[in-house]
């Protein structure tokens, strides 16, 4: 027994250099709610339970080290809900970073999502309904031309230099892909925070899909918030117009947002109000209420309350009216 304690100490010792070439942080966070939406049973569902590593690599080089990261959903009471299939993908790439900026390549997420979208994407609620239904550079009820969370991509982050950031991706398929380019989309963003307290965005991205059926697909965006003590406001523009291979437009929408967050200690107050137009097929609004209130510092409940109006939700089909309690802790 001794020798086997005084082996592992040995290979401890000589294993620790090496370990100490990285620096990786192993985090999840855990997130479930119970959901209530007309005329369905109540739903005890996981809200985008995920789990990663993270970190970087000194490669022995002056102004440059290796970055990596990968994370995955990990669904906490079924396999039929947000991220069914357990350790379904969500980031996987890897990188360098230096005084010169950050190069990615791999699975995630796109800069119109990030930089964008994050404006009013306040609530916790994973469901499409309640965090993300007006957002129409996201796939899911938008159709499948994604500009959130995309395999295949890669990217250039700038350095911030006197407030502006520029970030560039490009989406490369590459095997099976049938479209016409070798680029099969890319999004370029910048971001200005030179001001205290204000973020401020400008997004364009294209994409085009192959097939039986070649469309093409131009988003652009403008978004903004404000931090001024305990309230934060922010909004958001989309617009999206989708043409197929006679240059025909088959697809026209926009959306507008607004939100609110009032910051009370441990409580938060959240507000959002938005607006989609769905070109001849409908146009209606939304508005969203939540309570979040902060366990410690790494968990929070969370009550929130939101309603479509019913063109809009049947045209994507959506629920009217959605009621979630959740739970959250991280690690």
């Amino acid at each position: 027994m001794k020798k086997s304690l005084i082996a592992l100490a040995v290979a401890g010792a000589m294993t620790a250099p090496m370990v100490a070439q990285a620096d990786a942080t192993l985090y999840g966070s855990f997130r479930v709610g119970l959901a209530f939406q007309d005329n369905e049973d109540a739903d005890l569902r996981d809200e985008s339970t995920r789990i990663g590593i993270k970190g970087t690599v000194d490669l022995g080089l002056e102004d440059t080290k290796g970055l990596f990261h990968w994370e995955a959903n990990i669904n906490t009471t079924d396999q039929g809900g947000y991220g069914a299939d357990m350790f379904a993908p969500r980031l996987s790439y890897a990188g360098l970073t230096g005084s010169w900026g950050t190069a990615l390549v791999g699975r995630q997420y796109h800069p119109h999502y990030t930089m964008l979208v994050s404006h009013t994407n306040i609530f916790n609620s994973a469901d499409s309904e309640f965090g993300e239904a007006f957002a129409i550079g996201n796939a899911g009820r938008h159709g499948g031309f994604a500009h959130k969370r995309n395999d295949n991509t890669i990217a250039y982050a700038s350095p911030v230099m006197g407030g502006f950031q520029v970030v560039a991706g490009a989406v490369i398929a590459g095997e099976g892909d049938d479209s016409r380019d070798d680029v099969d989309g890319y999004n370029i963003a910048a971001q200005f925070t030179g001001v205290e307290g204000l973020r401020a965005t400008v997004s364009y991205a294209s994409t085009s899909d192959g097939g039986a059926a070649t469309v093409d697909q131009d988003l652009w965006g403008l978004g903004a918030s404000y931090k001024i003590a305990d309230f934060t406001i922010g909004a958001r523009y989309e617009d999206r117009e989708i043409e197929n291979a006679a240059g025909a437009t088959i697809d026209e929408r926009d959306a507008w947002e607004l939100a609110g967050v009032y910051q009370m200690g441990a409580t938060a107050l959240k507000a959002r109000y938005g607006s989609l137009d769905i070109d001849n097929v409908a146009d209606g609004d939304q508005w969203g209420l939540e309570v979040e209130h902060k366990l410690g510092s790494k968990g929070l409940v969370w009550v929130g309350y939101t309603d479509i109006e019913e063109e809009v939700a049947t045209a994507l089909g959506a629920a009217e009216d959605t009621l979630v309690l959740g739970y959250r802790v991280d690690f």
